[in-house]
Parts: C-alpha cells; structure tokens; sequence
C-alpha cells in the first residue's frame, strides 16, 4: 500500500482552485470505476463544486442500485471543463472517444491496475491497493473528510465487487479493516451484495446457457467462451446482460484462464479472468487493454480483425504464459 501524501496534498489543491470538474471511467465500467466516480462527485458537490459524470457506455443495470448513477451522461454537451478526472482509465483514450474533444486545465488520475500509465498532471497510482475505492477511502481519511452513509455504500460496492467478496489474492488485512469501517454506517450490505453477485435477468441466463454450450477448452487450462451479435439480437439483450458470464469456467479444478469474446455491430469486447500466478493483465495489454492480474479486457474494431483470426490470436499468446 502506497502512503501517497504527497499526492492527497496535491490533489486537495488542486480541488481548492478550480470549480467545474469532468469525471469519466473506463470502458465498460465496473462497480469500482462507478462507486469511486460517485463517491468523488458526492465530495465535490458537497465543497459546491459543478460536476459532469461522463461513461462512454451504458452501465450494467446491477449498477443503477448505486446512489447517483442516474446521473451519469453519454454524451458531453461541454468541451472546456476546469480539470477532467479519470477514474481507472489506463490511458486517456480508456475514458471514452469524447475525451480529445475536450479541454482541461489540469488532469487527475486515480487507479490501482498495475497497466495504468503516467499521463496526467496528477497521478494518484497504488498497484497493491485491491481497488480504487479502496484508495478513494484513504484519501477521504486523509483529507478529513466526513463521509456518509451513500459514500460508504459507493465504496464498499467498489471493494466487495474488485476483490470478489475478499476471495481474489489482491485482497489485505486493510481491506477487511476499511470494509469494517464502511459498514458503521448501516446501509443494507445484504441487498448490495445480492445485487451483485445473486440477482441477474433472463437475458443473462439466456445469454450464459449459449456461452456455455459454446465452450471450448484448450490447453487443458483455458477455456473460451463466445457470445455472437445474433445471440445479442435473439435474446433482445446487450453487453450489460453479460455480467459474471465469464466466470463460469474458473469452477472447473484445470481452468486457469478463462475468456469471453462478445461481439456487435463494431467491434469484439473480450474479457479474462485467471486463479494462480497467470496475469491476464499483460495479455490483455498486449492487445491494447488493461486490467487486474486476474481480471482484464481489451476491445478490436471489426474492420481490423475477423472472429477466426481474434481467436487463434488469443490462442497464440494465452499458450506463452500457461
């Protein structure tokens, strides 16, 4: 865990001087990018900041439950803010194609994927930290912040959903501890989870029966798992209806790495997951994205690669690290 004073003090000043803020997440946001966004927007709001929360795609629906995510915007009516912050974007561009439209006097990052690059005037970067929201509870306690039951609420989803209810290897006698702090605040943790890891929709379902039906394992260790732009029309589903889909595989003892291609009208998303010492996060990177060890992702454009030609290429560099 990276103490990081000399960045809280730095980010404080920089929230003192300037009033409207921009604040993005990556691509196809989790409840960690989310619930720190928010949480950091209920902070600023609270000091009579103006704020804009941007998300280049649409949330999951099991991350409508999180107070104020109704109030994230697809699209920027905006091109000038005071400072853009980005929350778990590795580089710029993982906020969004709307991010080079627009300026900004200063830039803050705050991560804890160990892919994330050094691009803004102020990089707040812990890669042993099991989360972002983890970092953004520092930085409250920190900076004396009082929080309230919605931010605690926020962070404790980002926490619980990143170290998968403190079962991923990421996870630290300080994370238990921080948790613990979260849930003086009484808000129904019970239903938080379930939300997350118990309710789902038939299109989920649907969505999982095909993928499964589907699965191939190679190797012995890596199982591949592929969701069509027909399944997504059959179904009348999206990519949000896709969540924990992915994990499926990693109940099997011999799956070490597991990986869902989903594809639309664009592009082919594709998401890992891994258990041992294989970090999805370096394969991931070396197809243009980013993640966790055990958790990762990377999108293609159609128009640069067929299906066939994504898989045998995924195939290729699974076999260099299992």
């Amino acid at each position: 865990m990276e103490l990081l004073h000399k960045e809280i003090k730095e980010f404080r000043k920089i929230i003192k001087k300037n009033q409207t803020f921009f604040m993005t997440v990556h691509l196809n946001p989790d409840a960690d990018a989310i619930g720190s966004m928010l949480s950091v927007a209920l902070y600023l709001e609270n000091l009579g900041k103006k704020i804009f929360l941007y998300s280049h795609d649409v949330l999951n629906e099991n991350l409508l439950i999180l107070p104020g995510a109704k109030k994230i915007k697809y699209k920027t009516t905006s091109k000038a803010f005071d400072v853009g912050i980005f929350f778990e974007c590795s580089t710029p561009e993982r906020g969004g194609n709307e991010i080079k439209e627009i300026s900004f006097k200063k830039t803050i990052s705050i991560d804890h994927h160990k892919t994330a690059k050094r691009y803004a005037d102020l990089n707040i970067l812990d890669f042993k930290s099991p989360s972002t929201s983890e970092i953004i509870f520092r930085i409250f306690k920190r900076i004396g912040f009082k929080m309230d039951k919605n931010i605690a609420k926020l962070l404790y989803a980002g926490i619980v959903t990143d170290t998968g209810r403190f079962h991923y290897p990421q996870t630290t006698p300080q994370t238990h501890i921080i948790a613990g702090e979260l849930l003086k605040y009484k808000f129904d943790f019970t239903k938080l989870n379930d939300n997350f890891f118990v309710r789902t929709t038939y299109q989920n379902i649907k969505l999982l029966a095909r993928a499964i039906e589907r699965m191939k394992i190679y190797y012995q260790k890596f199982a591949m798992l592929v969701l069509r732009e027909k399944d997504f029309r059959e179904f009348k589903a999206g990519f949000e209806h896709t969540e924990n889909i992915v994990n499926y595989p990693m109940m099997i003892d011999e799956v070490k790495v597991s990986c869902l291609i989903k594809e639309d009208r664009e592009k082919f998303s594709v998401t890992f997951r891994s258990k041992g010492n294989i970090d999805v996060s370096e394969i991931a990177l070396f197809f243009g994205g980013g993640g966790h060890k055990s958790a990762s992702g990377f999108k293609v454009s159609k128009n640069k690669i067929d299906i066939e030609t994504l898989k045998k290429s995924i195939l290729k560099e699974i076999k260099k690290y299992i």
